[in-house]
């Protein structure tokens, strides 16, 4: 599901648009939306992909130092037929500070709306 990124505007909230491979070092196109704001346009590197195990990108604003967002996703075993998916954000940078309290009110219930999008999307 992570990496069918086609098929993201079908049922992800929040990435509702990737674009580029899905590779380690590549460069990616994406839009991201935070309600009730619209989608953004944004950019990003892929940093790491391991099939079943790891996805991992990060994006910037103008410089790391300014702002920078590392988004995770990791996949481990959790028993038998299950997987445990954990993601997040790191955000780092002079904006990031002054920006964590927004980023924090608002980051919480878009996880929450893609973890229930990606659990139904894999019960099918």
């Amino acid at each position: 599901m992570l990496v069918d990124t086609p098929r993201y505007p079908q049922w992800n909230p929040f990435i509702v648009e990737l674009r580029g491979d899905l590779s380690s070092g590549s460069d990616i196109r994406f839009k991201f939306r935070v309600p009730p704001a619209p989608a953004v346009p944004a950019r990003g590197t892929v940093l790491d992909v391991v099939p079943g195990v790891e996805l991992r990108w990060a994006g910037r604003l103008l410089w790391p130092w300014l702002f920078r967002a590392e988004h995770y996703h990791l996949l481990e075993p959790a028993g038998e037929g299950q997987t445990r998916f954990t993601h997040g954000e790191i955000f780092t940078g002079v904006l990031a500070v002054m920006t964590w309290p927004l980023l924090r009110r608002f980051a919480r219930p878009v996880y929450s709306r893609f973890n229930q999008a990606l659990a139904e999307r894999v019960a099918g």
